[in-house]
């Protein structure tokens, strides 16, 4: 053997120990080795390759690695591997691959080419390491972050805009953005069981994004921050209905295929829905859909963490409204409370002094001939204070303190007698159009009032159509139910009868609605109207037990609903309106009439109208001069005319005292309001009648007269029910 053929030999041992080495070295390496041609091809691949991919080498050697391929990474990304590795070049990244098994998993490789002894590119070999593990915990630090920061931002955006909508829409979109989910859906559930949507999203590129029905909803909580959803066998309410997260990655898999409503029509590829829970209570479901590939185990158990955080945040923002919309009620009623004190006070004192402006004038006109120059100066007196009485009618009626007398009624009948007056109040370039429900219920109430409740409305529409318009009055049975008592403070459940007044006029603001029934407010110049209409609605619906809504936008015309009790009598309704005292000519009736008033000029006016027909009139001006008076007179006295309200003593406290000594005394009780403390209903019907002031002198002429006639046992006309 020569000395070149031994070193050949050992160079040879040399080198077949060294590759012995190397194939053990790799053999045993943690970390993933696999070699390929350079078309890709596999040719070795080491245990812990097989390991990880959950392919046996049998299986593997003689493919290419795009069997690991996961379907996440682009196009893109492969080209640019490739055309780094045949320029000769190393490669280093990330794959997210796919098992055996299907599952996915992180890896970060180094693959280098393989070169001979001329430099040309033989192989290629990829070290690699699965970095599932990190990548995921790394991944769900960031998810948890951008979590984090979206619970902050919708706390911040509810405490700015004190929407929940805003607040549910940020916590919906930074679910959707983790996920990469293209459709997603955020509800509150209400004590109905029905879903209230807060927040719709849906991606552009999303099939089911041009659905009528996700559009409509979307447009209801643009506008109104809201969206009932009628609950029912849905996917939607699968998560409430189970308990539990819900996930379907298949449509097969979809339980809830067979509901055919608009909303479930559009089938959803892939589903995940979260229940918002407050320990072991269900307040709303979180669900996102449409996500290529499905939702993993993982990426809902953080998602089941975000979405109990996400009902913490909704459930706390929840109350404070709750006690936001409580004290802004408090607060409300307590305004309108005060102003409607005010406003009876005022009408009390106002009476009295418009009884004497309207009394003195009527009588005046009846002593001077019509051809006076004076005629006309006393009938605008007396004009200005028939107006200044028909404001205060309205100031009692905002309060709450005027006379009803509540008769069944048909709205449907009421609202077609009063066509005819409306046409004319509106005018002809604007069109009143009706639609009454040919089923609708009986209401017990005062017909005058409801009447004018239709009127000012239709008069309030009529001028927010400056350049003409539409002007719809409609009636219908409604059931408002806890849902509705729970958005709308002050109703009450029950059934109702509903009066709409719509327009399609200029439409009010939130800030002008907020004001809207505050007496003497008016969006109106100077002159035109006096704010007292509204304030007349709010306080007839109230004092009937009713309800009113109003819904308005800025350039969306407004509707007015007036909710008024629903009654099952069926008794024939009446239609009419106000009762009003006739004038009479003079019967030559005779008697003694005491009058007892604490204001002087009322009490004279009374006495010196009462006179000039022929009564002999006993007048005191307050409760003790009456009873000593009575004491003197009480069997000659035939009727007793006294008010309500006095210093000291009031009329009926004083009346009772009366009937003690004389039982068969005729009374009639004046005043200028009705307060509850001093109804005077638990008189008997045959010795109660009632006036308000202002009244002129005809109409007590005939009043009086009426009751001096009428034999005690029968029930006066004018005594309210």
């Amino acid at each position: 053997m020569t000395a070149d053929s031994a070193t050949d030999r050992d160079d040879s041992l040399h080198a077949e120990s060294e590759l012995k080495k190397f194939y053990q070295a790799a053999e045993q390496s943690p970390s993933q080795l696999v070699i390929t041609d350079t078309n890709g091809t596999i040719e070795y691949a080491n245990p812990r390759f097989c390991e990880v991919t959950g392919f046996p080498r049998a299986e593997i050697i003689g493919r290419k690695p795009s069997i690991l391929k996961s379907g996440r990474m682009s196009a893109g990304f492969y080209r640019s591997l490739w055309e780094t590795l045949l320029s000769g070049n190393e490669w280093q990244g990330e794959f997210l691959n796919r098992r055996r098994d299907g599952s996915l998993y992180w890896e970060r490789s180094s693959i280098a080419p393989i070169r001979d002894n001329d430099g040309s590119i033989t192989h290629f070999v990829k070290v690699a390491e699965d970095v599932t593990e990190q990548r995921r915990a790394e991944e769900s630090q960031h998810r948890s972050l951008k979590l984090s920061e979206a619970i902050t931002a919708a706390n911040l955006r509810f405490i700015e805009t004190g929407s929940l909508n805003q607040m549910a829409s940020i916590l919906l979109d930074a679910c959707m953005t983790i996920t990469n989910s293209p459709f997603g859906m955020l509800y509150e559930l209400l004590p109905s069981g029905n879903g209230d949507i807060l927040a719709l999203s849906l991606a552009s590129f999303d099939s089911v994004s041009e659905e009528p029905a996700f559009r409509d909803i979307r447009y209801e909580i643009r506008r109104h921050g809201h969206y009932e959803l009628q609950r029912h066998a849905s996917i939607y309410f699968a998560p409430v209905l189970e308990g539990t997260t819900v996930i379907v990655n298949r449509p097969e898999e979809n339980r809830w295929q067979g509901c055919a409503c608009s909303v479930c029509a559009p089938a959803l590829a892939t589903f995940a829905g979260i229940p918002l829970k407050i320990g072991t209570t269900i307040i709303g479901v979180l669900s996102v859909a449409n996500r290529d590939g499905g939702y993993l185990k993982e990426d809902i158990l953080e998602m089941d963490n975000y979405a109990q955080t996400c009902a913490l945040a909704i459930g706390s923002a929840k109350a404070e409204l709750d006690r936001k919309q409580a004290r802004e009620q408090l607060r409300q009623a307590q305004k309108m409370e005060a102003i409607g004190q005010l406003a009876g006070g005022i009408a009390h004192d106002f009476n009295n002094l418009l009884t004497v402006i309207n009394g003195y004038s009527t009588l005046l006109l009846q002593k001077i001939k019509a051809n006076d120059p004076m005629c006309k100066d006393v009938e605008q007196i007396l004009n200005a204070g028939e107006r200044a009485s028909t404001l205060i009618r309205q100031l009692l009626a905002f309060g709450r303190r005027q006379m009803l007398e509540p008769r069944l009624l048909n709205i449907n009948t009421l609202v077609a007698s009063l066509h005819k007056i409306l046409c004319r109040l509106i005018g002809e370039n604007i069109t009143l159009s009706t639609h009454l429900a040919v089923d609708v219920g009986l209401v017990k109430a005062d017909p005058s009032q409801i009447e004018q409740i239709i009127m000012n409305l239709v008069i309030n529409s009529r001028d927010a159509l400056e350049s003409g318009g539409v002007i719809t009055v409609e009636t219908a049975n409604r059931h408002l139910d806890a849902t509705f008592v729970r958005q709308n403070g002050g109703s009450e459940p029950g059934d109702f009868v509903m009066i709409i007044v719509r327009d399609t006029g200029m439409g009010m603001s939130e800030e002008v609605i907020g004001r809207i029934f505050e007496p003497f407010f008016t969006t109106k110049g100077q002159g035109y109207g006096t704010g007292l209409g509204l304030a007349t609605v709010y306080g007839i619906v109230k004092q009937s037990n009713g309800y009113i809504q109003v819904q308005s936008e800025v350039g969306m015309g407004t509707e007015f609903r007036v909710f008024l009790p629903r009654v099952a009598d069926t008794v024939e309704p009446t239609i009419g309106g106000d009762i009003l005292l006739q004038t009479t000519e003079k019967n030559g009736d005779s008697g003694l009439i005491m009058i007892v008033e604490d204001e002087q000029a009322v009490l004279e006016l009374s006495a010196v109208t009462l006179r000039a027909q022929g009564y002999e009139v006993l007048t005191a001006s307050g409760p003790q001069d009456a009873l000593k008076l009575f004491g003197r007179f009480s069997q000659k006295i035939d009727l007793l005319l006294t008010d309500v309200m006095m210093p000291g003593m009031s009329g009926p406290e004083m009346v009772r005292l009366m009937l003690e000594q004389r039982p068969d005394l005729k009374v009639v009780f004046m005043s200028g309001y009705t307060d509850e403390k001093l109804k005077v209903t638990d008189f008997s019907g045959e010795r109660l009648t009632f006036v308000m002031k202002p009244f002129n002198p005809a109409s007590l002429v005939r009043l009086i007269s009426d009751n001096i006639r009428r034999p005690l046992g029968t029930v006066s006309p004018e005594t309210p029910p």
